[in-house]
């Protein structure tokens, strides 16, 4: 199914339109008409304007100018995991960041790579980077550790931890391997399994998390053919591959990244509520019913570091700075603006769930086919403007075609996964076309990659 939404989506990337002139706020080339206006977590009283600003603007060299009556597509997909802990002996107790990066971050990015005219957003959170470094350098995670125990010397206790968590992953997956299959089905009576039964499991588990693109070359091919009776040499096999993966998922993204197939935006370094660091009060200004801490927590230096050096930890990684931002779960505040446009972050993006009260209104209303009827409002680009920085363009995403993506359309035909998703762009065009609203406009569908 990804492989066919790929192919169709042939859409500018968000980033095409969102370099702004230096000193001049009335060269923006993707913001909006005159109606533009600032947007923030606040109620609207809060906000202040900007100038109007011209929709075709100008364009550095070799940048292509935005059709104003076009309608754009922003794909991004937010790659991350939290900062998992280490125990004692420095082996990290959840195996997430390893098989995600086996199974979804490389092969999403290499698939990118196979369709040139499509323009896709990749957001590597520093905490994402900074553990799948650690993991390239020789740091294991608890599965991998147990995983290399020989099936022979494994302790009662590590048996139990295996057949507990070990089958930690889609039942549809694990039904596509036989041997996974039965050995889920003889869970039931542990003191069945055998020796080699353990070394089965130790190995499906981690063949499983493995995109089938690799799963379908040597050397794990061979393995996935004979499904079942491994050696412990497998296992060298296998975790060579996985090493191989983890440590191109970096690289790769880079090198897509500089021949201008992709763009790699971040998120501030430990993937925090920013508005929360800045302030704690403002939690009242987006649910004026939440428990509020007695003490009040005021650091909005610790904000501002936040994004410093997510930034500064990207570029390392991956060799330039990102220009654009997706906050940690879209957290935005007025009051946090700064610590982004400050640290030279050219644009950010966030939830329809913040614009609509921002604009003095509860929520986005839709039709019956789930069309957004304040379909101008939702889809331009915003500003938000910070009292002594420049403005910041704020991008909104839709939440609906985004959470179809990433938890509806997997269990849906590809092909009519691939129908709805076009014919809802298409309602989108009609319903700006029937409100005779001027772009361009862009749909930002924004959603957690590893879904």
């Amino acid at each position: 199914m990804r492989r066919i939404l790929v192919t169709l989506i042939a859409f500018a990337l968000i980033a095409a339109g969102c370099t702004s002139s230096s000193g001049d706020d009335t060269t923006t080339t993707a913001a909006p008409d005159a109606a533009q206006q600032t947007t923030t977590t606040a109620p609207p009283a809060a906000t202040t304007t900007t100038a109007p600003v011209t929709p075709t603007g100008t364009t550095t060299p070799g940048e292509t100018p935005l059709d104003p009556d076009g309608l754009y597509l922003n794909l991004m997909w937010h790659q991350h995991q939290p900062l998992y802990p280490k125990d004692a002996d420095g082996v990290v107790t959840r195996p997430w960041v390893r098989v995600h990066a086996t199974k979804d971050y490389l092969d999403m990015a290499t698939l990118s790579g196979e369709y040139p005219n499509v323009k896709v957003t990749f957001n590597l959170t520093p905490v994402l980077l900074l553990q799948l470094e650690e993991l390239g350098s020789g740091t294991k995670d608890i599965y991998w550790v147990l995983s290399e125990v020989p099936a022979e010397d494994l302790t009662s206790e590590q048996q139990d931890y295996i057949l507990e968590r070990f089958f930690d992953t889609n039942r549809g997956i694990i039904a596509g391997f036989p041997r996974y299959q039965e050995l889920l089905e003889l869970r039931d009576d542990p003191g069945a399994y055998t020796a080699q039964d353990f070394r089965d499991l130790q190995i499906l588990f981690n063949l499983a998390w493995t995109d089938p693109s690799f799963l379908a070359e040597e050397p794990l091919a061979s393995l996935v053919a004979r499904g079942r009776d491994f050696d412990e040499a497998d296992k060298v096999t296998l975790f060579d591959e996985h090493l191989r993966i983890i440590n191109e998922v970096i690289p790769a993204h880079a090198a897509l990244w500089e021949a201008g197939q992709i763009e790699v935006t971040t998120t501030p370094l430990a993937h925090p509520i920013l508005p929360l660091i800045a302030d704690s009060s403002l939690a009242s200004i987006g649910d004026p019913s939440a428990i509020m801490p007695d003490n009040r927590f005021n650091q909005i230096l610790d904000a501002q570091e936040q994004v410093r050096r997510g930034l500064s930890e990207a570029e390392r990684l991956l060799g330039r700075a990102p220009a654009g931002m997706w906050p940690g779960e879209g957290a935005v505040a007025q009051f946090v603006i700064p610590a982004f446009s400050g640290n030279g972050v050219e644009w950010v993006a966030t939830g329809e769930d913040v614009l609509a009260p921002s604009l003095g209104f509860g929520t986005f209303e839709r039709g019956e086919d789930d069309t957004v009827a304040e379909a101008d409002l939702l889809y331009r680009p915003w500003l938000g403007v910070p009292s002594r920085q420049d403005p910041l363009p704020i991008f909104f995403r839709d939440r609906v075609i985004s959470d179809l993506i990433g938890f509806q359309y997997s269990g849906t035909a590809p092909e009519l996964a691939v129908d709805d998703f076009m014919n809802r762009l298409q309602a989108i065009k009609d319903r700006l076309a029937e409100q005779g609203a001027t772009g361009p406009h862009i749909v930002s569908v924004i959603l957690d990659g590893e879904n």
